[in-house]
C-alpha cells in the first residue's frame, strides 16, 4: 500500500484488496518512500499486486532488486516511461503490467490497457479503453468526438459516475455535463488525449494546473 490517503488509488490499495481475501502490506511510516524497505516487506510477506504511479515503479526499478513474487502492476495518475515496462520485467519476470486511469469522480480505475510489446516509435504507453460498463470520450470544445489523433478533452461516462460535488452546485454543473449526441451525462476530467487507430486512448497530460 504505497498511495498517499489523499490520492484516489489508496481506496483501491484498501478496499479492493481486503474485499476480494487478500492482505494489505503496509511500509513503516518513517521508511514509505525507501525502495529497499518496499522490496524488504514484499519479499518478507509475497506481496503480488502492486498499484501506484509510475515514479514509484521507477524508483523501485532503479535500486535493482528482483521481487519475483509480483505478479500484476497497475500503474495509473500520470503518464508511464516507454522503457519502464522492460526494466520491470526484468526485475519481475512473471508479471503482467496495467496501464490504468480514472478519475475520483468516477470508479477509481474506469479504463485499462495491458502492456505488452511496446513499439519503439511509442512516446508514452497508451492510457487505453474503459472498463465494462464505463465510457471514454474524447471531445472537442463543442463535445463532438475527436477523430483519430486530434487532441482532445477527455470525458468519462457510464455507471461509474459520481451525483456530484458536495454541496457545490457551480462546480458540479461546470464539469458534469449532458452529451449531446446521445443525452447522457458524462464527466470532465480535465485530462488531455487522444484516439489512436485501434481504439485506445493516448493520454496527453492536463488542460489545467492540477498536480
Amino acid at each position: 500500500q504505497l498511495s498517499a490517503f489523499a490520492f484516489d488509488l489508496s481506496v483501491y490499495d484498501i478496499f479492493g484488496m481486503l474485499s476480494a481475501g487478500a492482505g494489505v502490506v503496509i511500509p513503516d511510516e518513517n521508511r514509505h518512500l525507501e525502495p529497499l524497505h518496499w522490496v524488504e516487506i514484499a519479499r518478507q510477506h509475497q506481496a503480488s499486486i502492486w498499484t501506484s504511479v509510475p515514479m514509484y515503479v521507477d524508483m523501485w526499478a532503479q535500486s535493482g532488486e528482483a521481487m519475483p513474487s509480483m505478479r500484476v502492476f497497475m500503474m495509473g495518475g500520470d503518464k508511464i516511461p516507454v522503457d519502464l515496462p522492460e526494466r520491470i520485467r526484468q526485475l519481475a519476470p512473471d508479471a503482467v503490467l496495467w496501464s490504468v486511469g480514472g478519475p475520483t469522480e468516477t470508479s477509481i480505475i474506469s479504463n485499462w490497457y495491458r502492456i505488452g510489446a511496446v513499439d519503439p516509435i511509442w512516446t508514452t504507453i497508451p492510457y487505453g479503453r474503459a472498463m465494462l460498463n464505463q465510457k471514454m470520450l474524447v471531445l472537442d470544445p463543442g463535445l463532438n468526438q475527436c477523430p483519430p489523433f486530434m487532441p482532445g478533452r477527455i470525458f468519462m461516462g457510464g455507471v461509474c459516475l459520481a451525483r456530484g460535488y458536495w454541496k457545490d452546485k457551480e462546480k458540479t454543473d461546470a464539469a458534469f455535463v449532458t452529451y449531446p449526441a446521445t443525452g447522457e451525462r458524462i464527466y470532465y476530467t480535465g485530462d488531455l488525449g487522444r484516439w489512436l487507430p485501434d481504439g485506445q486512448v493516448e493520454f496527453l497530460g492536463r488542460a489545467d494546473f492540477q498536480v
